[in-house]
């Protein structure tokens, strides 16, 4: 069993919610929490409530931070929110998610992996009011960063960088026991037309029903799914599932046409794993069998 902490944006993009419903059917999944980043997290947390519901379980959730360490012009909400009027749930206020994580880290010491699949808020305001929380924890995996060959549309599309670049910095600054990062590059390989997403997420359970309510939206206008997130859970899972290389990651604070901007250097003695490839087909058997 691996005793894991999930901070996420949850309630707009549909992999956030197939990220979580991944976790909660793994077999060697022991969910500690949840805790919400980004706009409206009191919403993103009922979201979360609403599908850990849909399996009959309680999982602590709190609603953490939508104020940024490094201001961004925009303040993201979650559309798929809209969904909550059809699915029960609990109603949430604002409350200190870094604290949270951190209690739950002190009472499993070296045993948690923390997963992030939204901008780097909560992670990074936890490592800096407890300075002792990245060596207490047993791993950290992130879907942060973009270290492809061509440059990107716009920087928002390496958005969990861009939505908090400070907090991005501060976190692939951190030493952790086991430190891993899934890129962009690596997780557009798992891309797939939404006539396919039908076969993966099959309606015929109220667990994937409520996926598809809460982000059925974003993949009907993006006519394609892309799962990044579970990506970076199914690896804490199955960690043969990507190759890793290590070094140290560098992200640009300060150039507005590249904020949020990852760079890697290679370095045996880094302190970041990021992922360079992905078994495809053995990540859509994992999750299918999982969700099925």
């Amino acid at each position: 069993m691996e005793k894991i902490l999930l901070d996420t944006d949850i309630g707009g993009d549909i992999d956030d919610a197939v990220c979580l419903a991944y976790l909660l059917s793994e077999p060697q999944c022991e969910l500690l929490g949840i805790t919400t980043v980004c706009g409206e997290p009191e919403k993103r947390a009922a979201v979360a409530d609403a599908i850990c519901r849909t399996v009959g379980r309680t999982i602590p959730i709190v609603a953490g931070l939508d104020t940024t360490l490094q201001p961004i012009p925009v303040y993201p909400t979650p559309d798929g929110a809209r969904a909550l009027a059809r699915w029960p749930h609990g109603v949430f206020e604002k409350g200190d998610a870094p604290a949270f994580l951190y209690r739950k880290i002190r009472e499993n010491p070296h045993e948690v992996v923390l997963i992030g699949i939204g901008n780097m808020t909560n992670i990074a305001t936890l490592f800096c009011a407890y300075p002792d929380a990245p060596g207490l924890l047993k791993g950290l995996c992130v879907m942060n960063g973009y270290f492809g060959a061509a440059p990107l549309p716009e920087p928002c599309y390496n958005w969990n960088a861009w939505a908090d670049p400070l907090a991005s910095k501060l976190v692939f600054a951190s030493r952790i026991a086991t430190h891993r990062a899934i890129p962009l590059e690596v997780t557009d390989l798992l891309t797939i037309e939404a006539e396919r997403a039908g076969n993966l997420l099959k309606a015929d359970s109220n667990l994937i029903k409520a996926v598809l309510d809460f982000g059925g939206a974003w993949l009907e206008s993006a006519g394609k799914l892309t799962l990044h997130d579970p990506l970076a859970a199914v690896s804490v899972f199955h960690p043969a599932i990507c190759s890793f290389e290590r070094g140290m990651v560098q992200v640009e604070t300060e150039l507005e046409s590249n904020m949020g901007g990852t760079a890697f250097t290679p370095d045996p003695n880094g302190n970041v794993e990021i992922a360079r490839t992905v078994d495809r087909e053995r990540f859509y058997e994992i999750v299918s069998a999982a969700l099925q």
